[in-house]
């Protein structure tokens, strides 16, 4: 059965990192994904408190983000965040590491909201745009290898990697075996252009490293409200037996961008994303 594992925005704000992971140990996750910076805390001091509480929790995988801002036109700072991410990269596979959820870069259109998710992103990139982050994830893509780890880019709006099919364009730009994509329907099903379950699975294909469940309603009136695993628009399960089917072999990681009691959500949407995977006998 695939590990699942908690995401950080289930327990973040007002929680410490030792209380994380006691809850993912508490309801039986079997991992965690953290965030790959930390504000106002070096990156050793950061990996060094991930390291210790990943260890005293006896929770067995530990995943981190690794974002990169390859979006400035000053090719020095481009540098110097590849360096940046880099140094991450190495620092946590010296740890134990092995999966990288990550990110290239906010891009918004010239005169477009944050929400104006079809005309950000992938959306609005330029030609230059996309040769920055290429030349960026070819470097990383290389030292990725060489530590024999995988970054996952989450399909994320208002990034050049929003939806399947611009992250696959992406991906066979880098052309790196060590880069692939961390589906998130949740991302692509509130962008005007998102595709459905079935086209994004096929879209991707084995190019899916890792995989981000969350699932939300959308009002009649507009927008989106983000709810339960087993409620919304998202068919959960489609998508599970649709990965299974294709061999997929990676983390399934839970979300909750939502307020309200996590303690709840995090029992309930684990229960039941174990029972479909008990259902679908993936073993």
């Amino acid at each position: 059965m695939p590990a699942v594992i908690m995401h950080v925005n289930f327990f973040e704000s007002g929680y410490t990192l030792a209380e994380l992971f006691d809850k993912a140990r508490l309801y039986g996750y079997d991992g965690v994904e953290l965030r790959g910076f930390r504000k106002d805390t070096a990156t050793p001091d950061y990996l060094a408190e991930a390291q210790r509480e990943w260890t005293r929790s006896g929770v067995q995988h530990l995943l981190m983000a690794c974002p990169c801002e390859l979006n400035n036109p000053d090719a020095g700072a481009r540098a110097a965040e590849v360096e940046k991410c880099a140094d991450l990269l190495r620092r946590g596979a010296a740890i134990g590491i092995r999966t990288w959820n990550t990110f290239s870069g906010t891009l918004l259109g010239e005169g477009r909201s944050y929400t104006e998710f079809d005309q950000n992103g992938s959306g609005a990139a330029t030609e230059e745009q996309w040769d920055w982050a290429v030349e960026g994830f070819r470097q990383l893509g290389q030292v990725a290898e060489e530590l024999g780890v995988r970054m996952a880019f989450e399909t994320h709006n208002c990034y050049l990697h929003d939806l399947a099919a611009p992250t696959v364009q992406f991906l066979e730009r880098i052309g790196s075996p060590a880069i692939g994509a961390n589906l998130d329907l949740g991302n692509i099903v509130i962008n005007a252009k998102g595709e459905s379950v079935s086209q994004a699975v096929e879209t991707l294909g084995d190019r899916i490293y890792y995989l981000h469940l969350k699932n939300l309603y959308k009002p009649s009136g507009g927008g989106w409200v983000v709810c339960p695993l087993s409620d919304g628009i998202i068919d959960n399960r489609l998508l599970l037996r649709l990965l299974q089917a294709q061999g997929y072999a990676g983390h399934i990681c839970l979300e909750a961008p939502r307020g309200g009691d996590h303690d709840h959500f995090a029992r309930t949407d684990l229960e039941y994303i174990r029972g479909v995977l008990r259902d679908l006998a993936w073993a």
